[in-house]
């Protein structure tokens, strides 16, 4: 399925053919519809306390910007490179970090995002570990350069 075919999907409420008379039924949420065609949570920081980048095995990128204050994520933002879907995933995460601790962030996994969201379609489940990756390692990023503060001034370099 081609990334329009994918919005078209998302943005109407009836399932789309691909091929013939049979129809693909992708099951999209109201909540996935919503994300993907108005996302929060989407924007960058100068300097955010965790960073991550991260490519999917679909060629979808994510990047997870942290602002964090006595372990406590504060701000969680994201951008992304991707379809409808890993923007839903990407918002949901980010809503799901905000205000949690760093040990609480890191257990948001695929299915907890996916079920968020309302479920994802099994083709598009690798958009939500995407997700969960990118701020798995943001919280990571942020925890090993809080063991070594010196290095947060030689990331960008």
């Amino acid at each position: 399925m081609k990334e329009d075919e994918v919005y078209r999907m998302i943005a109407s409420q009836e399932p789309e053919s691909t091929q013939g008379d049979s129809p693909v039924e992708l099951p999209v949420s109201p909540e996935i519809r919503k994300r993907a065609l108005d996302p929060v949570f989407i924007g960058e920081m100068a300097e955010p306390d965790g960073y991550a980048h991260v490519r999917g095995d679909c060629g979808d990128t994510m990047e997870v910007f942290l602002a964090i204050r006595d372990r406590r994520i504060c701000l969680a933002r994201f951008d992304t490179i991707g379809c409808g879907f890993t923007l839903a995933c990407g918002s949901m995460a980010m809503e799901m970090a905000e205000g949690k601790s760093t040990a609480e962030a890191m257990r948001i996994d695929e299915h907890k995002i996916a079920e968020a969201l309302g479920g994802l379609p099994d083709s598009h489940r690798h958009c939500a570990e995407l997700a969960s990756e990118a701020l798995r390692k943001a919280i990571q990023d942020y925890l090993f350069r809080g063991k070594e503060s010196w290095k947060k001034l030689y990331r960008n370099l």
